[in-house]
């Protein structure tokens, strides 16, 4: 079955926004670019307008499942993180899902606009660290495991996101352990306790899958996370 995506653009003006977090945002002498897709579009006008304003701008570019300079997929952060020479990097779009990873991933200081509230919120280093130490926990703790459950789904989009399932599970077997694969469509959290023996999960859908490891109970990593 054939599957239409289509982008949704939002008809509000980002630039009032800007405007008025504009002293915020002279802080910094050079900032990168990154929007959702409902916003991706406005980039231009407000990389000029920036500039006008004596801040440098850059929009990096995806190398994942993104297709446009300067968009962010839940799943792809790269836009924002290749982004070379930002001193900060400036969110615009809503809600926390889109820039989780570019949290996790940045070394400068990550600026988060909601064009609708006209609020600014800065990620503090704290809170950074904060992420990146649940992830190393979360790591550390399948590492432990000896009898491992592999994910894979046939969704479009998510079957091939993470490598080869053969690999993976090779080298999860020089590593002493017992593995087996699962597969499904959609994944259903509540499933996974049907194995009680399986004492770890790798996942090779969604990367965000793992976000949700108070729901998953038993210790979940990305195949990248490991591979």
């Amino acid at each position: 079955m054939k599957i239409l995506f289509v982008e949704a653009k939002a008809k509000l003006d980002v630039l009032p926004a800007i405007k008025v977090n504009l002293k915020a945002l002279q802080a910094y002498k050079r900032l990168a670019l990154a929007a959702t897709v409902q916003f991706v579009e406005q980039l231009p006008a407000i990389q000029t307008f920036l500039e006008s304003q004596k801040i440098k701008t850059v929009v990096g570019k995806p190398s994942l499942h993104a297709v446009l300079p300067g968009q962010l997929l839940g799943c792809d952060p790269t836009a924002a993180l290749s982004a070379q020479g930002a001193d900060a990097i400036l969110y615009i779009g809503t809600g926390e899902f889109h820039p989780g990873p570019v949290e996790v991933g940045s070394k400068v200081p990550v600026l988060k606009l909601n064009p609708f509230t006209k609020k600014i919120t800065e990620v503090t280093a704290a809170e950074i660290r904060r992420h990146r130490l649940k992830n190393l926990a979360r790591i550390e703790n399948f590492k432990k495991a000896k009898r491992v459950g592999i994910l894979v789904t046939t969704k479009l989009g998510q079957s091939e996101m993470q490598g080869p399932v053969d690999k993976i599970k090779e080298k999860l077997e020089k590593q002493g352990k017992e593995v087996f694969i699962f597969l499904a469509d959609t994944l259903n959290y509540n499933d996974l306790d049907n194995f009680p023996d399986i004492e770890a999960w790798v996942n090779t859908a969604c990367p965000r899958i793992t976000d949700d490891q108070e729901l998953v109970k038993k210790p979940i990593v990305n195949a990248r996370e490991f591979v």
